[in-house]
C-alpha cells in the first residue's frame, strides 16, 4: 500500500490540524495576553534574514518620514541658509535624516519651537533604536542554529525479522560537527480507554552519537514494547496519529546547544520500502547527495536481503550472503567438485548449510 502526502488542510485527518509541506504544525491559541515588545523582539529574532532587514529599513524609512511631516507641517519651521525660497518636503527628509543619523552640515536647521523640539525627540528615537537593532543583529549572529535535515517520509521495513520505524537525517554542516547528539522520539496515539491523544516515548535502537557529521539513520523498532506494535498498513492512520522526533546537540562552531524537530503524520509513511544510498566514498572525502534524502526503492528479496546485511551484519558476513543471495542453490553446490578430498567436501557442506541458514533467517 503506497502513502501519498494529502494537500494541506484538504486530507482525512484523525483530529483537525492543519500542516504545511514541512511538517509543521500551526497553532493557534486565543485568549492570550498580546505583549507588543516582547512578541515583535521574539518574531524579530525568529525570522528570517530578509524579512529581519526588511524590517529595520522599514521602520527607519517610517520614522524619517513621520519626523519630515513635523518639520514641514509649520509654516517657518525650518530654514535653509543656501536658498533664499522656503524649505520644501525634500530640505524636511534631509534634516530628518542628519538629525536621526546625529550629522548635520548647517545647511537646514531648524528655526520653530516645535521643530527643535521634534529634532531633540528625533535623537532619543534614533539612540533608543540603534541599541535595539545592534542588539537584535548581535543576538541573531551569537545564535547557534542547527542545520539538519529531515526526510521528508519515514519507513516501515522488515528488520532482523521485526518491523521498524527507519527515518534519515543529515547534517548540513558538516564543517560543523555536532557533539554528544541525543535523539528521542514520542509516537502521539489514540488511547480509547483514557478518551484522549497520548504522547508516548518510542525505544531507538541508537539514540545517541558521538559525533555526527553526516548522515544517521533512527530506527524504532515495532516490537511488543513499542507503542505502534500491532499497526500495518490497514489499519495505521486509525491509532497513530503522530511520530515526533527531536534532535539534541552541541554544535562544534558556538559550543552551544542546538535543537531540531519534525513530525511525520501517517500520510508521511512507506511500507515495504528502503532509502537510497545517498553517501560515496572517496579516498579521503565522504560525499552526500542531500537531492536523494528523501528516495526510496520497493524492498524485493534482493533490495531486501541487500538493506538486511547493510544493518545486520558484519562486512565478512555481507560479503558471504552476497555471494549465496547472487546463486540458485545447484550453482552454490557446483563450488563442490567430485574431485575434492572428503575433508574438504564436508567442509564445503557445512558452510554451505551456514549460508542457507543465515539467508534463511535475514529473511
Amino acid at each position: 500500500m503506497k502513502w501519498t502526502k494529502k494537500a494541506v488542510g484538504t486530507g482525512k485527518a484523525n483530529f483537525p490540524v492543519q500542516y504545511d509541506l514541512s511538517g509543521r504544525v500551526d497553532v493557534i491559541v486565543k485568549g492570550s495576553k498580546t505583549q507588543v515588545i516582547g512578541d515583535c523582539a521574539f518574531f524579530l529574532l525568529r525570522t528570517s534574514w530578509t524579512k529581519f532587514l526588511c524590517c529595520l529599513v522599514g521602520s527607519y524609512l517610517l520614522l524619517i518620514i513621520g519626523f519630515a511631516c513635523v518639520y514641514i507641517a509649520e509654516e517657518g519651521g525650518i530654514e535653509c541658509l543656501i536658498k533664499e525660497e522656503s524649505c520644501d518636503i525634500w530640505d524636511a527628509l534631509n534634516l530628518s535624516v542628519h538629525s536621526m543619523s546625529t550629522i548635520g552640515f548647517g545647511s537646514i536647521v531648524p528655526h520653530s519651537a516645535l521643530a527643535n523640539f521634534a529634532v531633540a525627540i528625533e535623537f532619543w528615537v534614533a539612540v533608543l533604536m540603534g541599541a535595539t537593532a545592534g542588539g537584535l543583529l548581535f543576538s541573531r549572529v551569537s545564535t547557534a542554529s542547527s542545520r539538519v535535515a529531515f526526510s521528508d517520509v519515514a519507513l516501515v521495513t522488515t528488520i532482523r525479522g521485526s518491523p521498524t520505524v527507519t527515518l534519515r537525517i543529515v547534517n548540513e554542516r558538516p564543517f560543523s560537527s555536532l557533539f554528544d547528539v541525543t535523539c528521542r522520539v514520542s509516537a502521539l496515539v489514540k488511547d480509547p480507554k483514557a478518551g484522549m491523544r497520548v504522547l508516548v516515548p518510542c525505544e531507538l535502537e541508537r539514540s545517541t552519537n558521538m559525533m555526527f557529521r553526516a548522515v544517521w539513520n533512527v530506527m524504532h523498532r515495532l516490537d511488543e514494547k513499542s507503542p505502534l506494535h500491532g499497526l500495518d498498513e490497514t489499519n495505521f492512520e486509525e491509532k497513530f496519529l503522530a511520530f515526533v522526533v527531536q534532535i539534541e546537540g552541541t554544535d562544534q562552531t558556538y559550543m552551544q546547544k542546538v535543537f531540531a524537530n519534525k513530525c511525520y503524520y501517517p500520510t508521511d509513511f512507506r511500507f515495504n520500502e528502503s532509502f537510497e544510498d545517498i553517501m560515496t566514498m572517496g579516498s579521503n572525502t565522504i560525499t552526500v547527495d542531500l537531492t536523494g534524502l528523501s528516495k526510496t526503492r520497493e524492498v524485493d528479496e534482493k533490495n531486501r536481503l541487500s538493506f538486511l546485511r547493510a544493518n545486520t551484519f558484519s562486512p565478512d558476513e555481507a560479503k558471504k550472503m552476497n555471494a549465496f543471495a547472487g546463486r540458485s542453490a545447484s550453482e552454490e553446490s557446483t563450488r563442490l567438485s567430485p574431485d575434492m578430498p572428503d575433508s574438504e567436501k564436508l567442509e564445503g557442506e557445512e558452510r554451505l548449510d551456514q549460508d542457507q541458514q543465515v539467508y534463511t533467517a535475514a529473511c
